[in-house]
């Protein structure tokens, strides 16, 4: 998959989008002006590539998590997300897809680092993303990879607004595994007893099969037969979430206050026999006050509060332990519980007497989820946040017209703890049909109470800055310099520190021409002494063409046409680790033999070599851009062009000698990497009278390419990550399965394991007779999309308003592993979608043959056979609402309402067929995704 010429890509993808997406696409509303921290600026004048959303647009879609609001709406924003269910559903992101090996976006919420997922979006003013080179070089090497900048709402002059939106959101698992009844998987584990050469008597007895096939009067203790994820997993649950705000001010002073309480019913189904909840339910409340104060005519001071506190309740160990075991258990594998009959005794003669009359059933091969849900005692996750933020602004005038200065101060606390009260239990198991004897494992224990997980952050930033506007005739300049110190502490390692000097100069000749320099000299307390500082520039300029005089015949068609670029050097210091220019050593057992016995005794070795001159991943980033708008700018399109050339990566030298010992995994600035790629953005809108609607889409293209990795020569070049994508999935070519022992004598020797008829076949890539490691090519991309787009249409008409956002993937692979693609694993059960699997009746399958003891390595590879192609289409969200008109309100206290319904994650068109939902990793190894749907309502006073 080495990297091509982006230009067949981007005509191909140019015609797709205007003749395939466009009648159906439209764009999220942008603002005009940019809030880029150190410096609002118009749309028009700004020459980087940033895209901005109104969060008003987004405020009552029902999501938990801020970062999933942002997948199909900006172009180069490229997201998954792999968990659901929780308040957790935090989606992975990247900024123009993977262009490092040190991933991370910065995110600033009104300029400070902080997480932006658990803001509630009523909070939001607007969601910025900064994709190039003009604002990363301003925070030196926290930046390299894009920046996601949020601004909440401030106050406005005006007599105090009191807002309310309450709505109820019922969730809905999506992608769940559907497991066999009891009688299925019995039928198929005498099937994978057979393909395992395994006595006969294990296999499960005709007049077993028959009690399953008669259920009348069957004993259900003895013959359970329990869908337990269907019996215990709730089908659909429900969130409530309300906000309040209070908004206003004076001439002197405006205010911004805001509440906000979500809560969430746990999706599991479990018992009250206990005074606590062992189900995972979450409480969570946001508080923040922003107040703007007019110290004088000429000094405005701002104070923001922010805080949120949050409860989670779970089952005793985790979440996903207990929904694993229900996914998992096979569904005669034992009863929930056994009722206490008064007659069970344990092994040992002593009565056995059940809590609320159930006794705990169980094996030694796989744990009961009921009693992981009921008897396992509980936790309890307890997060607080709290920040505050002061910033001064005096205007100097008296000195020179449009000077500023301002000093910002920013401090944070986070703390977390899980109370963990878990607590052991005694299982039970009836084997014997004519039997009132239990045999007991474990032992029933007092409960737990001990406080494990600990966490305890601290943020603080420093920021002073003098900011300079001129116009002088047809000439505007702008200079903006400030000084940056920032500190993250965990409490639990030296704290990490930067610091910067930063400079943003502009100038524009009348709108038409435009050159900005930013750049700063920037800190990072990681490398050496003499080594900690380095200068990243970057030059931006831009050519509006509408603007100059000779365009204005075309103005009645082309009202704008702007053209943009830059170009600068920005470093990277994630994913490198601390003080790695210091020698360490490290205590270790065995190190030295001696004495008689030649007993090992401990010593010390060198763990680190020392690496004076280790620094700063460095970027070199360029940015091309053209924007236009058509027809009274009722139509718009944009269009962004970057290459990413990464140098002196971080990464494990696999070259150094092993005469080093413990070292020679050392990591050194030798890694290079591209990459490129191109975003579109478009929109159409138009009203006819009381009727409005827009149609747009975001389209997004982004690949990579390693050239440098610190790898060893390998025998043969596609084994080399060099000249590959970060990321591509490697494995064995797949050629399907062998149907004879004639077939597998006469192909290539697979080295992994036996082989048999049933068993997956590989192609023997080097032609050396054998299928080994030397076989493993490039066989698809990564689970991150090398494409993403979105296109969605708003209509609206006399207050009823409908949207709806469908968002895709493209260029983007599943692996599938683990229980999904293995039955039986770990002791567990088989699915629905594992039944067509090979057998000398069945050798057209479309799986290999089975096996209950999970040895058989040569089928379990990385392969192409469990590959599956993971682009989709996604209704991702549609909304329906209804403003009321003013007439109809009259003269009444309420001066708005709104009633609404949404919904988030509607339905999904994969492109393959594949048991899971096409973000999931490929193994089903998180809390199922959710379909969210609300209803609720809006209302002013």
């Amino acid at each position: 998959m080495k990297i091509m010429c982006v230009k067949k890509e981007f005509f191909y993808s140019l015609w797709v989008f205007f003749i395939g997406y466009m009648p159906l696409a439209v764009k999220a509303q942008q603002t005009d002006t940019l809030d880029l921290g150190y410096k609002k600026v118009a749309v028009a004048d700004f020459n980087g590539s940033a895209y901005t959303i109104s969060a008003h647009e987004l405020r009552n879609l029902p999501v938990t998590n801020l970062t999933n609001l942002l997948s199909g709406l900006v172009p180069g924003f490229f997201s998954i997300q792999t968990s659901g269910g929780t308040v957790n559903e935090a989606a992975d992101y990247w900024i123009r897809g993977i262009r490092t090996n040190a991933e991370g976006v910065l995110v600033l919420v009104d300029g400070q680092e902080r997480q932006f997922g658990v803001l509630s979006s009523n909070e939001v003013e607007s969601i910025t993303v900064l994709k190039d080179a003009s604002m990363s070089a301003l925070y030196g090497t926290r930046a390299a990879n894009g920046i996601v900048f949020v601004s909440t709402k401030k106050g406005k002059k005006g007599r105090p607004t009191v807002e309310l939106t309450s709505q109820m959101i019922n969730q809905q698992p999506l992608g769940m595994l559907e497991s066999v009844d009891a009688l299925t998987y019995a039928q198929h584990y005498n099937e994978a007893l057979k393909y395992d050469g395994l006595d006969a008597s294990q296999m499960y007895s005709q007049n077993y099969l028959d009690q399953y096939r008669n259920r009348s009067g069957i004993n259900e203790e003895l013959y359970p037969d329990i869908n337990w994820r269907e019996q215990y997993f709730k089908k659909t649950n429900w969130v409530q979430r309300h906000n309040l705000s209070i908004s206003g001010g004076s001439d002197r002073t405006r205010y911004f206050i805001n509440g906000g309480f979500l809560k969430q019913a746990g999706m599991f189904v479990t018992d009250e026999e206990s005074a606590y909840s062992t189900n995972n339910t979450t409480s969570r409340y946001n508080l923040r006050s922003n107040l703007e104060v007019d110290v004088t005519k000429t000094t405005l001071l701002n104070l923001d509060l922010y805080g949120w506190f949050d409860k989670q309740n779970r089952p005793g160990g985790d979440s996903y332990g207990a929904y694993n075991a229900l996914v998992t258990t096979p569904p005669n594998a034992f009863p929930a519980y056994y009722m206490d009959n008064g007659q069970y005794t344990d092994q040992d003669g002593n009565i056995v007497r059940g809590i609320n009359n159930r006794i705990t059933a169980g094996n030694d091969l796989t744990s009961n989820p009921w009693a992981l849900l009921n008897r396992n005692g509980y936790s309890i996750l307890n997060r607080v946040y709290g920040s505050f933020r002061a910033k001064l602004t005096q205007e100097l005038s008296f000195l020179t017209e449009g000077l500023t200065a301002s000093a910002m101060l920013s401090m944070d606390s986070y703390t977390a703890a899980v109370t963990n009260r878990e607590k052991g239990f005694a299982y039970y198991n009836l084997s014997d049909i004519n039997s009132t004897v239990l045999r007991r494992t474990g032992t029933d224990q007092q409960m737990n109470n001990g406080i494990t997980d600990r966490a305890s952050e601290a943020r603080n930033s420093l920021d002073l800055q003098i900011a300079y506007e001129k116009k002088l005739n047809n000439h505007y300049l702008s200079a903006t310099a400030f000084y940056n110190q920032y500190e993250f502490d965990n409490q639990t390692s030296i704290p990490s520190r930067f610091q910067t000097i930063g400079s943003w100069l502009g100038y524009n000749y009348k709108h038409i021409y435009y050159i900005d320099l930013t750049g700063s000299y920037h800190g990072v307390y990681k490398f050496a002494p003499g080594k900690r500082f380095g200068f990243f520039p970057v030059l931006t300029a831009g050519w509006n063409i509408s603007n100059e005089s000779f365009f204005e015949p075309a103005k009645d068609v082309i009202s704008y046409l702007k053209f943009r670029g830059s170009y600068g050097l920005i470093g990277n210091q994630r994913g490198v680790s601390e003080f790695q220019y210091r020698t360490r050593l490290n205590e270790v057992g065995g190190v030295y033999w001696f004495g008689n016995a030649m007993n090992a005794r401990p010593g010390f070795v060198e763990d680190i070599l020392a690496n004076p001159n280790l620094t700063w991943e460095k970027a070199r980033q360029l940015n091309l851009g053209a924007d236009i708008r058509l027809f009274n700018d009722r139509f718009s399109y944009s269009f962004d062009y970057f290459k990413d050339k990464r140098s002196d990566m971080y990464m494990v030298n696999n070259n150094v000698t092993s005469l080093l010992g413990s070292i020679a995994t050392i990591q050194q600035n030798i890694g290079e990497m591209f990459s490129e790629g191109y975003e579109m953005a478009a929109y159409w809108k138009s009203t006819i009278g009381d009727f409005a609607y827009r149609i747009g889409g975001t389209y997004s293209f982004a690949k990579n390419e390693n050239v440098k990795t610190g790898e060893i020569q390998e025998p043969y070049p596609w084994l080399q990550d060099a000249g590959y994508a970060r990321g591509v999935r490697r494995g064995y070519v797949a050629t399907g399965l062998f149907q004879s022992a004639e077939e597998i004598a006469a192909s290539p020797r697979q080295t992994f394991s036996e082989v048999q008829p049933g068993d997956i076949k590989y192609k023997d890539i080097n032609g050396d007779g054998l299928i080994d490691r030397n076989d493993q090519v490039p066989i698809g991309y990564g689970n991150v999309p090398g494409i993403f787009y979105g296109f969605n249409g708003s209509i609206s008409y006399k207050g009823i308003s409908l949207m709806a956002l469908f968002q895709g993937a493209g260029h983007t692979t599943q692996m599938l592993g683990g229980k999904v693609a293995y039955p039986f694993l770990a002791n567990g059960t088989i699915y629905e979608h594992q039944l067509d699997y090979w057998t000398p009746e069945n050798r057209s399958a479309s799986l290999p043959n089975i096996s209950t003891v999970n040895d058989n390595v040569n089928n379990t590879q990385t392969s192409s056979f469990w590959l599956k192609d993971g682009s989709y289409l996604r209704l991702k969200t549609i909304e329906l609402s209804y403003q009321f008109p003013q007439k109809m309100l009259g003269n009444s206290f309420v001066k708005n309402l709104i009633l609404f319904a949404n919904g988030y994650n509607m339905y999904v068109w994969p492109k393959d067929d594949s048991p899971l939902d096409p973000e999931d990793n490929g193994g089903a190894n998180s809390m199922p995704l959710t379909r969210n749907v609300s209803f609720g309502l809006s209302i002013r006073f």
